[in-house]
């Protein structure tokens, strides 16, 4: 199961705007998170019920001409579903069962077959057959509990787990999958219980360790994720999965190298798993070699087509690039395949502001905040447009409700004021620096346009005291052209 984490991180353009009191309104782009690994995973391998009584010889495999009973055809799917023969398999199990239809392994395990071959309804109907004729079935219920999880019926799959459970209480499965019912319903202490105990009942159990890092990853104990996906390793040091979920525990603890040691480590046991590459491509454009996160992105593409969110991510590196026009593609096509990424609308909507494109840039931010109506950045971004194009009222009202929105972002409450003030509200536009320079005591430009607003309106000391902390700022933050232009105005209210 593909999952994604998401939380949002943020990234800031800035757009310099020549206007009179010389402001720097910021354009904020929303990136989607980069990692991802499956959030849980069913026990590696599904029990085949029971053993076949009497084996034939592994030399010599019955034609059909030389089967006569129900269990000559049950031992020979037997032989053919080891042999990873599926369709073969089935043929023989249902020949079985129509020769036999109180055959309760036939069903059971036909069942399984189905779940390997993706017919989960198909299964889960198996297993229900088996039950009808044993009610006391125990691996027909943890069979179907697996199956309705496949489903999405995580209320079946769990009542199936308890049914399970109330036949035979020491079977670490159960307790995995039940783990991974509460995991999905968001009760991850209570799947980190659930893998404890299965780890308590078979300390070799690799899944339990597994899903307890997941679940632990999700709960941000990074530490306790790796130590899990460690100890899972050491019990197969082929996992894959466990590689890339080390892999993405390092690089949320900030240690990419690592990360991307890890992620090649599981694509080298695993080369078709979009999954990895997908992280390997955060680790390589933390590391700063966004060719090689481009690289990345791309083979997720070529492996999974639909996968918005390698579009998007794409598009992200291509735009730091300043490749505009293929940004711009690849935020079109992750919006194709998922219409309602929010994100993808305001980030091509800085695009096309970027390229002067302003009707595309208000659609894109407009459509953001039909879908997302308290989007406070969007909000941001078209009131930026709109005061590009000279529309001050339209753009002290995105911000209001950028406001609304949010509150405590200072940008919001300069970027009004820059507006206001364009509107000969002075008071308005003093108190918006104001609110601005308290949520952001560092602020320098917001110092700047408080002070020049003062010396407008002939208030030289507050001015002069506003600028030179304004000057102060900027040399601080090593921003050389900001410092020189207070400097400038500092020398005209002498």
């Amino acid at each position: 199961m593909n999952t994604y984490n998401r939380r949002q991180f943020s990234d800031k353009w800035m757009s310099r705007l020549h206007i009179p009191l010389s402001s720097i309104l910021l354009l904020t782009i929303s990136l989607l998170p980069s990692v991802r690994v499956a959030a849980t995973e069913a026990p590696s391998e599904i029990r085949v019920a029971r053993q076949v009584t009497k084996k034939a010889p592994a030399t010599k495999t019955p034609t059909t001409k030389t089967l006569k009973t129900a269990r000559d055809f049950y031992n020979r799917a037997m032989r053919r579903f080891r042999d990873r023969d599926r369709v073969g398999a089935i043929a023989d199990f249902d020949r079985a069962i129509a020769l036999q239809a109180n055959f309760v392994d036939a069903y059971n395990n036909r069942g399984i077959v189905k779940g390997l071959n993706g017919d989960s309804a198909g299964a889960i109907a198996d297993y229900t057959s088996a039950l009808a004729l044993n009610p006391k079935f125990f691996e027909a219920y943890a069979n179907r509990g697996f199956a309705r999880l496949n489903t999405g019926d995580r209320a079946g799959a769990l009542a199936d787990f308890q049914a399970a459970r109330a036949i035979k209480s020491t079977d670490p499965q159960i307790a995995i999958g039940k783990g991974i019912v509460l995991s999905q319903n968001g009760d991850k202490q209570g799947a980190i219980a659930s893998y404890t105990k299965a780890i308590q009942l078979d300390p070799k159990n690799v899944d339990a360790y597994y899903n307890r890092g997941i679940a632990k990853l999700d709960l941000s104990d990074n530490t306790g994720a790796i130590a899990d996906f460690e100890r899972a390793i050491a019990l197969r040091p082929n996992y894959a999965k466990a590689y890339n979920g080390r892999g993405k525990a390092r690089e949320l603890m900030g240690d990419s190298q690592g990360a991307l040691a890890d992620f090649n480590r599981a694509i080298a046991l695993n080369p078709n798993s979009s999954n990895v590459y997908f992280n390997r491509a955060s680790a390589q454009n933390s590391l700063g070699n966004r060719t090689g996160a481009i690289s990345d992105y791309n083979r997720v593409a070529s492996i999974n087509p639909t996968d918005a969110f390698a579009f998007f991510n794409r598009a992200i590196i291509k735009a730091e690039n300043g490749d505009k026009t293929q940004a711009i593609a690849d935020y079109t096509t992750a919006l194709k395949l998922n219409p309602k990424l929010v994100e993808a609308y305001n980030n091509r909507g800085i695009l096309y502001s970027s390229i002067g494109n302003r009707q595309a840039a208000i659609a894109d931010y407009t459509r953001a905040i039909q879908l997302r109506p308290n989007y406070a950045t969007a909000y941001l971004n078209r009131g930026i447009v709109y005061y590009a194009a000279g529309d001050y009222n339209k753009a002290v009202a995105d911000y209001t409700q950028g406001i609304a929105a949010d509150p405590k972002n200072a940008e919001l409450y300069f970027n009004r004021g820059v507006s206001l003030a364009q509107l000969r509200e002075y008071q308005k536009a003093l108190a918006d620096y104001n609110t601005a320079i308290r949520l952001q005591p560092n602020n320098a430009l917001a110092y700047s346009n408080r002070g020049l607003l003062h010396a407008q309106l002939q208030a030289n000391p507050a001015a002069t005291e506003d600028l030179k902390t304004a000057a102060r700022l900027f040399q601080a933050q090593n921003n050389q052209a900001g410092y020189e232009s207070v400097m400038r105005r500092l020398e005209r209210l002498k």
